[in-house]
Parts: structure tokens; C-alpha cells; sequence
């Protein structure tokens, strides 16, 4: 297995960047626009009847006369869902389906480690668990890795249709992409319905993209079982690459019409790049 020691160390004081505030009663490490009683301070108020006498401020009232109150930032939670694409396509490309662990894996660790509270589930799998607090962050991190659940649903889009949603702050689907438009066109429908923040973070790989294979071929579809002759010839590899790219020109037009950010990344760049410069770029880790 790899050396994750330098990635957790790099990431460990990152987190998820949320637009959307956390409603939370239970406390956590980011700041709410509610005032509250961590210890950042915001400004002053005048004193009014019913406010913590214990937050007047003599020394301002000593040069003003007027009592002034402090004011602090609470600290509250916020949930994050993070729904990883674990159908037998994704993991046909060994290499692909590790970096969406690890992309996984890192997301929820930040999440842990901020206190804030996580809903994780590999889709299309029996796999899923919710947890919070920087407690579980390591633990959560190597099961994420080192996932070997057996595949029990062949769809991802499908799996989410029946999907028991729970009202999250980010919401983060980890997948290919590769299905069809419409299918993603209802879960997104689903998705964005609650006013939720919601990531497509795309893992392709360098041969999906690229094939390198030339000749007569037999190929097999890893979901549904069925099969068909294809010839990998110069022409056919053009029209492949041209329908992938009108696939994802496609997925990242209905990504924005339903206010969802998507990122592409692929299995030839490193983890910790994708991490701290590519997602970084985009807004989701600071």
C-alpha cells in the first residue's frame, strides 16, 4: 500500500469551502455568520437589557461612558455528502478507481477533521456510514483506500434514483461520468431541488481518453454483460474521441444549467496535485 503520511501531513489543516453556511446545533471549527460565543471576535454592540453583562468591555466604557458589548463568530457544523461511484466500470481501470478512493478518502478527512459531519456512501455497493469529528479522520481515511466492497447494483445514476438523500450543506459526486445524459439529468434534478452546494468531480483515465489498443477486439460491457466485435483503427479511435467530448461537453452544459461545478481530473496526475492545485483552483479545498 502507499505512503499516505506526507498527504494526510499537507492536507490536514485544508478544508472544504462551502457557500452555504452550516444550520447546525452541534459546534465545529468553521465560522457561522451567526454570533455566538468562540473565541474570534467581531465587533461591538451597545449594551442592551438581556445580553451577557460578562461581555461589556470596561475599558471601552471607561473612554466612552457607554457600555459596548463583544461580539464573537460561532463555530458551527456543517454536512457533507460524498457519493463514490463504485460500479464495475469504475473499477475496471485500476488505476482510475484508485485515485477515486483517494480523492474520496482525502475529502472525507478534511471533512472529519473539522468537525464537521459526513455521509459517505459507495454507490452501487452496500457500503455507507455516516460519521463526525477528527476522531474517525484517519480510520476513515485507510477504509477509504483500501475499499473492496463487492458491487451489488450495476448503475450509478440508476442506484441514485432510489437514493435516501439526507439535507447536506456540499454535496460530492466522485464518478466517470460516463452514463448517460438523462440519467444524470434526474439526479440532478433531485440533487439541486433542496438549494444544496453540489460538486461532479469526473475521474477519467489517460486511456479512456487515449486509447492505445489498435486492431480487432471483442468487447465486453462490465455492467450489463452484453458484447460486440469492434475494429480499434485511426478512424474509429477519432470518432470514439470526438463522441467522448461531446459526452462531456454535454455532462459540464448540464452540470451549469442545474448551478453544479464540475471538475475533470485523470489518473495521470498525482493525488496531492488534484488535491491542492487543481481543486484548490476551483474553490472546493482552501
Amino acid at each position: 500500500m502507499k505512503d499516505y503520511h506526507q498527504l494526510l501531513a499537507r492536507i490536514n489543516r485544508r478544508s472544504l469551502q462551502v457557500v452555504t453556511k452550516g444550520k447546525g446545533m452541534q459546534s465545529g471549527r468553521r465560522k457561522s455568520h451567526v454570533y455566538g460565543t468562540s473565541l474570534d471576535f467581531s465587533d461591538y454592540k451597545l449594551y442592551h437589557p438581556g445580553d451577557d453583562i460578562r461581555q461589556i468591555d470596561w475599558n471601552v466604557y471607561g473612554r466612552t461612558n457607554k457600555p459596548y458589548v463583544k461580539r464573537f463568530l460561532d463555530e458551527k457544523e456543517i454536512s457533507v455528502t460524498i457519493l463514490l461511484d463504485a460500479t464495475s466500470s469504475m473499477r475496471q481501470i485500476s488505476t482510475k478507481w484508485e485515485l477515486a478512493r483517494e480523492i474520496a478518502a482525502s475529502l472525507s478527512y478534511m471533512t472529519l477533521s473539522h468537525e464537521d459531519r459526513l455521509s459517505f456512501s459507495a454507490v452501487a455497493t452496500n457500503f455507507s456510514f455516516h460519521r463526525k469529528g477528527s476522531i474517525h479522520n484517519k480510520r476513515t481515511f485507510y477504509e477509504l483506500v483500501e475499499m473492496k466492497e463487492p458491487v451489488v447494483k450495476e448503475s450509478y445514476t440508476g442506484s441514485l434514483f432510489s437514493f435516501p438523500f439526507t439535507k447536506s450543506q456540499l454535496v460530492m459526486l466522485i464518478t466517470d461520468g460516463l452514463e448517460p445524459i438523462p440519467s444524470f439529468q434526474e439526479v440532478f434534478k433531485r440533487l439541486t431541488f433542496g438549494k444544496q452546494q453540489v460538486w461532479l468531480l469526473q475521474v477519467l483515465s489517460q486511456e479512456e481518453m487515449n486509447p492505445s489498443l489498435s486492431g480487432d477486439f471483442q468487447l465486453v460491457d462490465s455492467e450489463v454483460g452484453t458484447q460486440v466485435d469492434v475494429s480499434l483503427h485511426p478512424s474509429t479511435k477519432n470518432l470514439y474521441r470526438k463522441r467522448l467530448d461531446e459526452h462531456n461537453q454535454q455532462l459540464s452544459e448540464l452540470c451549469m444549467n442545474h448551478g453544479i461545478r464540475m471538475s475533470q481530473v485523470t489518473d495521470a496526475q498525482d493525488i496531492q496535485s488534484i488535491l491542492l492545485r487543481e481543486l484548490a483552483s476551483f474553490g472546493l479545498v482552501k
